[in-house]
């Protein structure tokens, strides 16, 4: 499990140290987390969502996305995650309008969209779960480079966890991957940059 982690470190940290070329953006330099210069452009995705309608990502531009993957079951890191996501949010006045978190489960044969619905909606009202089934849920994971390696614990089919990169990314309003956060990055950190992009 730690050398999931082991090795988003060492590609953060070239991130990081590549961030130091200068974008043309004012903010960049003041970003808290690890840049990425230029931004990666993102292919455009669309997956079900617990608003009962495709998630686009095409459709959300001009607005800044948090998105993290993960699973209901996760007994450490989502949840977590998801609680300093919802200081985030309330720290920024919940700004429904310009800023979607959302949550992308990699584990579809346990989490459909009703309790994923009850998951996302315990941290805020605002929150969006997203699922998929087929071939997309790989291809998103693997444009923002997550792995996810089953671990069995039992004889039951569904008596397991699972080993995730738990690496936050935030999607800037053009729809490109900018920046990223290890857990355990200080949300207050995550503010700063939402607000930097945002003007807010």
């Amino acid at each position: 499990m730690w050398r999931l982690y082991t090795v988003a470190i060492s590609i953060l940290l070239m991130i990081t140290a590549c961030s130091s070329t200068n974008s043309g953006q004012d903010y960049v330099s003041q970003l808290q987390g690890a840049v990425l210069n230029p931004p990666r452009v993102l292919e455009n995705f669309s997956l079900m969502s617990t608003t009962g309608e495709e998630f686009t990502l095409s459709k959300h531009r001009g607005e800044v996305i948090l998105i993290y993957f993960g699973y209901r079951a996760c007994p450490d890191f989502c949840p977590t995650t998801f609680a300093e996501l919802k200081r985030v949010y309330t720290d920024l006045n919940e700004p429904a309008d310009q800023l979607k978190v959302v949550f992308v489960s990699i584990d579809p044969e346990r989490d459909d969209l009703e309790s994923l619905t009850y998951y996302t909606t315990a941290f805020h009202k605002d929150f969006i779960g997203l699922r998929s089934d087929d071939q997309e849920l790989e291809n998103l994971m693997n444009q923002f480079g997550v792995v996810a390696e089953k671990r069995i614990l039992g004889e039951s089919a569904l008596a397991y966890l699972y080993d995730h990169t738990a690496t936050l990314f935030l999607i800037n309003p053009k729809g490109e991957l900018e920046v990223q956060y290890l857990y355990g990055t200080p949300y207050r950190n995550i503010v700063n940059d939402v607000r930097l992009i945002l003007d807010i």
